[in-house]
Order: structure tokens, then sequence, then C-alpha cells
């Protein structure tokens, strides 16, 4: 990855925070942006070793990113995402960057800016096709599902998950 790609992500991320913060609380599609980062190739007659690089790759590639942002942040929250997984295959109500996130990866990496969440996360939504270095920035308007601590998770968060979300408290970070 060059520089300039790398810059590029920072700035997708700041643009989209820019752009929820000035999005009005009752607006059309005011649940967040989601950043396709980058995209690898399609893995249909690859060989398993040039999957298993690109994995590597984005990966790395994500914790550099992820290293910035808690320079920027301090050190984000994981977010385990397989309930959110879990209540899509069932047809329920998933709130939505967390389920284009649940799609991609089990878990996220989340931090609080200001009145905005901001999560990244890295993988692939099925055998054969790309991977993919994503970013979900959304406003953090004390609704939705809860969040992780700083650091990991609460008791707090893991009784929460399993309440609706219309009940469901943010936990905020400390």
């Amino acid at each position: 990855m060059t520089r300039q790609q790398f810059y590029g992500h920072l700035s997708a991320i700041d643009a989209a925070i820019d752009t929820v913060r000035g999005t009005a609380v009752d607006a059309p599609g005011d649940a967040g942006r989601m950043l396709r980062l980058r995209v690898s190739e399609e893995f249909w007659d690859a060989d398993p070793a040039d999957e298993r690089a690109a994995a590597e790759e984005l990966e790395a590639e994500r914790e550099a990113l992820d290293g910035v942002l808690s320079l920027r942040w301090g050190p984000p929250g994981a977010l385990d995402l397989t309930p959110h997984l879990e209540r899509s295959a069932r047809g329920l109500p998933v709130w939505p960057p967390l389920a284009e996130l649940s799609a991609l990866t089990t878990t996220a990496h989340v931090w609080t800016v200001g009145e905005c969440r901001v999560a990244t996360g890295m993988g692939r939504a099925a055998d054969f096709l790309p991977y993919e270095l994503v970013a979900a920035v959304w406003p953090d308007r004390g609704e939705g599902p809860p969040l992780p601590r700083q650091g990991g998770h609460s008791s707090a968060n893991a009784a929460a998950r399993s309440r609706p979300y219309s009940s469901a408290s943010v936990v905020g970070f400390q």
C-alpha cells in the first residue's frame, strides 16, 4: 500500500465523520456510512496461496490503519458482530452499519469520535468473493445496539445484547 492510498483511507473516514455529523437527526440515510477502503480481486480460480496473501495484506493494512486511528482517538473497543449476524440470519432487524460489517467479519474495532462511532473491519462475505477492508461511521445518539467499553467487553454489554435494540442502551467508552 502506498502512502497516498493510506492517506486516502484517513481522508475518506474524516469526510464520512463530517457528513454524519452534518446529517439532520431525522434525515433519510442518517444511519451512517459504510466505506469500502480497499477490495481485493475475486478468487474463483485462484491459488489458495494467493488468497492467503491477499487476506494477510489487507489485515496488515487494517492493523496499520487501526494504529493511526488509535494514535488519534485512543485504543479501540473490540465489538463482537456475531449476534448481529445471527439476528440477520433469523430475519430480525439489524442496525444498518453493523449489518454490513457482520456480513464480512465477526469482529470490528470501534472508537467514539465526538458524537460519532467509527469502526474498522476486514473480511469477506463468502468463499471466492473478494476480501474487503472497510470502515463504518454512524451517529452515536444513545440508541441502537450496545457497544463495547474501550479495550474490551463489559458485563453490561453482554447482558444488553440479549435485549431488543429498542430497549438496549449504548455502553460508551470510559
